[in-house]
């Protein structure tokens, strides 16, 4: 008879992403992740950037390592992943879950453990900004602006995270750009929406990049510029129908390295907000990290 050795597991829990959810998590993991196949260790973050520090210290050391919370605890938990031999699952819990939707990975936790046990894997890119890392999108403008209102916030969720946008819009002011790419310069006048991609969505289905494909070695650069108001609608339209880069007042930039000069420091890297330098260096890491996957 073959022994059949158990693939080592470790659950980092974000205690607060999607409050309610964290008190069922545990229950449901002792439910339905399969024993037979897995070891499994739980660990709760404590503190900002704690789950950073418990991948980077288990980097290695577990087959798997789990990540229950929102894009921002996908990104501190799987760039310690990068390079490794040490799998990514995902638990999306956040306000958004923008990786976890570009992925197809189940937002309701029990289908997302039952995925976990079928263990089908994939490599996807991310991506180094300066000395920082994305896995989903990284964004200068108006959506860094938002990152930052929404980590000042009271209240949590996509309602709130709507109502920062909406009151946004007509107080956020653009600025000009200077890009370069494959030997080429352009200057961005007026950039409203800068964003970086490596993945489709900023979350909830708000598809900023539809054309991203996470594993083709590319990044993509998308800026809106600022419009007139009578536009609002048909931006708004695009946005609905994931034609956003179709929209007159978008640029899409595809890459494998973009340098940007940014009057803007405070920027976010997948909804976390970050203070970065004026110069910012993105480029694609090509199937860097493996990924459980449907």
């Amino acid at each position: 008879m073959l022994l059949q050795f158990k693939k080592k597991i470790l659950f980092i829990i974000n205690p607060i992403s999607g409050i309610g959810k964290q008190k069922v998590v545990e229950h449901l993991i002792e439910h339905y992740l399969d024993k037979k196949q897995f070891d499994v260790d739980i660990n709760y973050t404590q503190r900002h950037k704690h789950g950073e520090e418990i991948s980077a210290e288990n980097a290695g050391k577990y087959d798997i390592i789990v990540a229950v919370g929102g894009d921002g605890s996908v990104n501190q938990i799987g760039k310690q992943l990068i390079h490794t031999k040490t799998t990514l699952a995902i638990i999306p819990t956040g306000s958004g879950n923008g990786l976890a939707r570009h992925l197809k990975i189940p937002l309701k936790i029990k289908k997302a453990l039952l995925l976990i046990n079928k263990g089908n894997t994939k490599l996807i890119d991310t991506v180094k900004i300066n000395e920082a890392y994305f896995i989903g999108t990284a964004g200068v403008g108006f959506d860094a602006y938002i990152s930052w209102k929404f980590s000042e916030a009271k209240k949590r969720g996509f309602w709130t995270y709507l109502k920062i946008a909406l009151t946004g819009f007509l107080k956020y002011q653009p600025t000009n750009y200077i890009i370069h790419y494959d030997g080429k310069e352009k200057i961005i006048k007026k950039g409203w929406l800068v964003t970086f991609t490596n993945s489709s969505q900023y979350g909830n289905n708000v598809f900023i990049s539809p054309n991203a494909i996470i594993d083709d070695g590319l990044i993509r650069l998308m800026i809106i510029q600022k419009f007139p108001l009578i536009y609002f609608p048909i931006f708004v339209v695009y946005f609905l129908l994931k034609q956003i880069h179709q929209f007159k007042f978008t640029t899409e930039i595809v890459s494998r390295k973009i340098t940007l000069i940014n009057p803007n420091i405070k920027i976010h890297i997948d909804g976390e907000p970050i203070i970065m330098g004026n110069k910012i260096e993105v480029e694609a890491m090509p199937q860097s990290l493996k990924v459980i996957v449907p």
